[in-house]
């Protein structure tokens, strides 16, 4: 078994926003801020209470700038949970790294098959977008924000 971060000070929260969902996750670091942003989305298509960490994954995105790189991370937690039915309870982003051009993502997830039977079923997730989309470094925080299209 993998060990996981255990202190974090983000979170996340959701906006007001008629059509689609609206996010706004932070952290002390930009790792923490898109893990949160992972557990915004899996809390949209789900809830994480009743997830257990039963199966390990280690997930490398990568984008041109950071916007690219937070819609790259979400479309590919959306494709895993679309495809696999892979919901984690537990998220850590463990890098963060511009490497020549791009920015790169590396991180751990642990959870479970989803399972309507055991997990509450949410809203169904399209896409990630950039509309309203914005990386912001504010009184020492880290703040992503985000639309889900459902």
């Amino acid at each position: 078994m993998i060990k996981f971060m255990d202190k974090m000070v983000g979170g996340f929260s959701f906006l007001e926003h008629i059509g689609d969902v609206y996010v706004e996750a932070y952290g002390e670091s930009f790792e923490e801020a898109f893990s949160q942003a992972a557990l915004a989305f899996y809390n949209t298509v789900s809830s994480t209470d009743n997830v257990e960490c039963r199966i390990e994954k280690e997930v490398r995105v990568e984008g041109e700038d950071l916007e690219a790189l937070l819609v790259e991370w979400l479309q590919y937690l959306i494709a895993l949970f679309d495809i696999e039915g892979f919901i984690a309870k537990i998220v850590e982003v463990k890098s963060i790294q511009k490497i020549n051009e791009y920015y790169s993502l590396s991180a751990r997830l642990c959870g479970e098959e989803f399972n309507p039977r055991h997990h509450r079923v949410g809203v169904h997730v399209k896409a990630a977008t950039y509309w309203r989309m914005e990386i912001l470094r504010k009184d020492g925080k880290v703040i992503l924000r985000f639309l889900l299209d459902i």
